[in-house]
């Protein structure tokens, strides 16, 4: 077993979940994902409910109806989003924000999703200038 524990940034919400039990792991690249989130695309990573528990902060996640069926959870002091649910299409799942686990690196996306969707730029990140560090003077 690989248990870690999740925080928000604001660490008022903290969960643990055995990395060992994800599911699967996810880029999201529907509308949706990239209007909730502001971002080009989301990485979620999938655990059953009962496979995740909260620790602490219960009172600080708020609930928003994103669609009919979907649900996004988020920490109502810092904004970080912790997780999705859609009882409809995804019952008895938690599609976890992957940004809220320690270690990364050891996290890959097993698949790319709604595609069709993603923005043209994506695949061509490894192209662009990168940087260790922003500087501002």
């Amino acid at each position: 077993m690989s248990i870690v524990t999740g925080t928000c940034n604001c660490n008022l919400i903290k969960f643990q979940i055995d990395l060992d039990k994800i599911k699967t792991i996810v880029n999201c690249h529907c509308n949706l994902c990239r209007g909730m989130n502001g971002s080009a695309f989301s990485t979620y990573a999938v655990v059953m409910e009962n496979d995740f528990t909260m620790l602490s902060g219960n009172d600080n996640l708020k609930l928003y109806q994103a669609t009919a069926n979907a649900q996004k959870c988020f920490c109502i002091s810092c904004g970080t989003p912790i997780y999705n649910i859609n009882p409809t299409k995804y019952n008895g799942l938690k599609i976890l924000y992957i940004g809220t686990l320690p270690d990364l690196r050891s996290l890959m996306p097993k698949a790319n999703i709604y595609y069709e969707s993603k923005l043209e730029w994506v695949d061509k990140l490894n192209t662009i200038e990168s940087f260790a560090q922003v500087r501002v003077n």
